[in-house]
């Protein structure tokens, strides 16, 4: 996954997310009861369910941290791309930097050594 420069040319930093942002945005696919603004309640919600109840839900529960854990694997990987890519540009950045830098000193020191083998 490519990291796309910004408008200077400068690779962009990939966009940080606490625990809780990563954590909500995948499970909020998943299984809304178990973000993490709604976890306090669960148990209040639901203390008067019957054992059978509790099972569904605890089995509903399972699968969908089963569910998470792979997406979150996908999302782990994207962003080691994404980060890899991010290296990747900003040493190709400073490589042409450093060459554009040396071009326009091999230029400036050629044009002083033409004027100079010129006035011998």
């Amino acid at each position: 996954m490519p990291n796309p420069p910004s408008s200077t040319g400068i690779p962009v930093i990939p966009a940080k997310r606490t625990g809780r942002e990563i954590y909500d945005s995948i499970m909020r696919e998943i299984e809304p009861e178990l973000l993490s603004a709604e976890l306090p309640f669960l148990e209040e919600r639901y203390q008067h369910d019957t054992p059978e109840q509790q099972k569904k839900r605890a089995e509903r529960y399972i699968k969908a941290m089963d569910e998470y854990e792979k997406r979150y694997a996908q999302y782990r990987q994207e962003r080691e791309g994404k980060a890899r890519a991010f290296k990747l540009g900003s040493v190709h950045f400073v490589e042409k930097q450093s060459a554009d830098d040396e071009q326009v000193k091999m230029r400036s020191l050629e044009s002083a050594l033409g004027g100079f083998s010129s006035s011998l």
